[in-house]
């Protein structure tokens, strides 16, 4: 976690179903991230390492690497499979994620990006897998957050993931309900989820519009006011800009 990467390449970015996938893997081609969103899947390496990793959790995959994938229980995941500018060597690890929605959003567009292959593709890839790493080299380091703070802006948290679609919400909203500084507020949150509420709120809307899109039930202009926004126009740049593509692109 305190290597500073320099992504030469990434070989792929895809979306690994339940069922889907290699059980044997040998000399991988390069290293890999997965992301799992269910499932409990167990992976035995070579030299006997053996890692079972469970929904919202990550594995990194070492290039050159060899082991075997057991499905206890069916899932699925996301993937980036990536070379790096130097010949590294690094073990597999496991991480469990703490800010879920950025981590996934993340994955999930850098996949929707390397399916369309827009112009641009491959640096907006590259963006998001940064911004992967990043998040977890946040979590990995960050400070010890004691229950009793999170606690403290417990409330918030609630208010956040009940109202994110309905409403402006307001930071010293937020931070009066927990009885707290707007600033307190703000960094007891980065502290434990690596980004910032304002930022965090956004990415929940967001996933919200993929989801809306992906059904195919729902115009642009509905989906945007379904997911928060008030404005179609705004919303259709907030989507490209964290997405790679216009949500129009995304339906297809």
């Amino acid at each position: 976690m305190e290597y500073d990467f320099n992504i030469d390449k990434i070989l792929l970015s895809c979306y690994v179903g339940k069922g889907m996938g290699m059980k044997i893997h040998r000399n991988r081609s390069g290293h890999g991230l997965a992301f799992h969103t269910s499932g409990i899947k167990t992976y035995i390496f070579d030299d006997s390492t053996k890692i079972t990793v469970r929904p919202n959790e990550i594995i990194y995959l070492p290039k050159h690497s060899n082991y075997e994938v057991y499905a206890e229980v069916a899932g699925d995941c996301y993937a980036i499979n990536f070379d790096i500018s130097e010949e590294k060597s690094f073990a597999p690890f496991m991480i469990k994620i703490k800010n879920i929605v950025s981590v996934l959003a993340h994955f999930k567009t850098s996949q929707s990006v390397w399916e369309y292959k827009s112009r641009g593709y491959i640096m907006k890839c590259k963006a998001e897998l940064y911004q992967i790493i990043y998040n977890i080299q946040q979590e990995y380091f960050s400070e010890y957050l004691s229950n009793a703070k999170l606690e403290i802006i417990k409330p918030g948290i609630e208010y956040i993931h009940k109202e994110y679609t309905k409403q402006h919400i307001d930071i010293e909203a937020l931070s009066v309900m927990c009885g707290i500084t707007p600033e307190y507020f703000r960094k007891i949150f980065r502290t434990y989820y690596g980004t910032s509420p304002v930022k965090y709120i956004n990415e929940l809307k967001i996933s919200h519009a993929k989801e809306l899109l992906a059904s195919g039930m729902y115009s642009v202009t509905e989906v945007a006011f379904q997911s928060g926004y008030t404005d179609t126009s705004f919303f259709s740049r907030e989507f490209k800009k964290n997405t790679g593509v216009t949500p129009k692109d995304y339906r297809i």
